[in-house]
């Protein structure tokens, strides 16, 4: 069944959104269908960034085969840096280093910290495990142990933390964290609100379930990271791989699930990558871009295929919102730098009215390692987004209206986020809870909201003051056509 938030009801909304900082602004997303508790004509839609560009290509002999598909980005003190995966010409993978300042012109410099064939001029780590995801522990009080990664590490191995004060020395805990390999960039991160660091593997279905052998996304709380959680294989044997038996047993019904494609899915579908992290803006929220595989029907080699990235949300990390499935970044022309896969790392830059994300696209399909024997593949694109931009309440051009869960007034003004292009209009009416217009500030009162700003007030012809409503709780109406809604607060 189609996990859904609709439970939250409408004291989710009512009142500072759990995380929210002390004096923020109350924002309210367009997350959670069941914040829209009425539509004739809107609907909720999912929307892409409104713009992509490579910032970073394989120029080092050790990315001559390829940038592989995951990559962290931490803004760090106003400086971005970025942990990416490599491979050479003998395929084998290490874990790189670069830094920007502005996120379009990256460097990638000589830190010396480890030898490459007889050299230390180059930005590799020395990580060659690849499966996880650089975040910065400031809940650590030690300061050797700032930067954590948690990866595979393969040949029995399990699954380790890696640690390093600076994010370019690093080193490997003795004993794993779980004894199992989550081939696919495993994500963790402390979680503020819940006190635990909480991680996704990638993890498979069982194949006596009668589902195959597919992708999916499980979840792991855990109070600490550097002793083992006490998770065992369930059964004696990962037999989705059992031909294979130099790697560990793959995670599969040991942890409960996050995501997993299902019947609403097209047919030869499952999940690769997750890039499941809170959300800066509003902690409240944790949001998510899996790649979605597609497996090759055409092609002999059954881990063939492409990918494209998806968009979900999730108020608790556990159950998660997976809205119409549409395409939240799809590969481009055939060809093309994105023609074959993309891939979404962690890590969202917020910059004014700006998220930049970044990810990888390849010409190449998964299965075709003799392209990128041929040509190495791979390049790192910077994906720019609007403030809360990721789901919008849409008016079509015919007109539309919706009401929403009640909310409570916090602040003075009422600003929205909101694209009306040069056509398009929109108005707000406020509502007591019992759905009473409220004098002087009913929809028919509204001015029109015209423009694309992600602050825009609204007025009402007696004014934009919301002063006589403070702690009310209110019904918003809205009538529009054109017209995109992201979010809307009190400031």
């Amino acid at each position: 069944m189609k996990p859904h938030l609709l439970a939250l009801g409408w004291l989710a909304f009512a009142g500072a959104p759990a995380g929210a900082s002390a004096g923020a602004p109350t924002r309210h997303l367009f997350l959670d269908p069941a914040f829209v508790r009425e539509a004739d004509g809107a609907a909720l839609v999912v929307n892409p960034p409104r713009s992509s560009e490579i910032v970073i290509r394989a120029d080092k002999p050790w990315e001559e085969f390829m940038i592989t598909f995951y990559l962290t980005v931490l803004d760090d003190g106003g400086k971005l840096r970025m942990w990416y995966v490599c491979r050479d010409k003998d395929k084998k993978g290490n874990l790189a280093y670069a830094e920007s300042v502005d996120g379009l012109h990256w460097v990638k410099p000589e830190l010396g910290v480890v030898e490459y064939r007889g050299g230390r001029a180059h930005n590799l780590v020395g990580i060659h495990n690849l499966e996880g995801n650089v975040f910065r522990d400031d809940h650590t009080a030690n300061p050797q142990e700032r930067y954590v990664y948690v990866s595979s590490v393969g040949k029995g191995g399990g699954i380790h933390r890696f640690t390093s004060p600076e994010g370019y020395t690093w080193k490997r805990d003795e004993r794993p964290l779980l004894p199992f390999e989550a081939d696919s960039q495993n994500v963790t991160f402390w979680d503020a609100r819940l006190g635990r660091y909480v991680s996704y593997f990638r993890a498979w279905n069982p194949s006596d379930q009668g589902v195959g052998a597919n992708r999916k996304v499980v979840r792991l709380e855990s109070e600490r990271l550097d002793r083992p959680s006490g998770i065992v294989p369930a059964r004696p044997r990962n037999q989705s791989r059992p031909a294979d038996r130099s790697r560990d047993p793959f995670l599969r019904d040991e942890l409960p699930d996050a995501l997993v494609c299902d019947g609403e899915d097209p047919p030869d579908t499952d999940i690769y990558t997750n890039a499941i992290q809170p959300y800066p803006v509003d902690p409240s929220w944790y949001v998510g871009f899996p790649a979605i595989f597609r497996h090759a029907v055409n092609s002999p080699h059954h881990s063939d295929g492409r990918t494209e990235i998806q968009f979900v949300g999730s108020r608790d990390g556990k159950t998660w919102e997976r809205y119409r499935r549409e395409p939240y970044l799809k590969p481009g022309l055939a060809g093309s730098e994105s023609g074959g896969m993309l891939y979404l790392g962690t890590g969202l830059v917020v910059r004014g009215d700006e998220i930049w994300q970044y990810g990888t696209g390849y010409r190449t399909s998964h299965g075709d390692t003799p392209g990128r024997e041929k040509r190495g593949d791979g390049a790192i694109f910077r994906h720019v987004h609007r403030v809360d931009g990721f789901v919008s309440l849409d008016f079509p051009a015919s007109g539309g209206r919706a009401r929403c869960a009640p909310v409570r007034i916090t602040g003075p003004r009422l600003r929205l986020n909101v694209d009306t292009g040069a056509l398009g209009t929109l108005r707000l009416g406020l509502r007591d809870a019992d759905g009473t217009p409220i004098p002087g500030y009913a929809i028919d009162d509204c001015l029109p909201v015209l423009g694309n700003a992600t602050g825009l007030a609204v007025s009402w012809r007696s004014g934009a003051d919301l002063a006589a409503l403070q702690g009310r709780e209110v019904q918003v109406e809205l009538a529009g056509a054109r017209a995109k809604l992201y979010s809307l607060r009190c400031e």
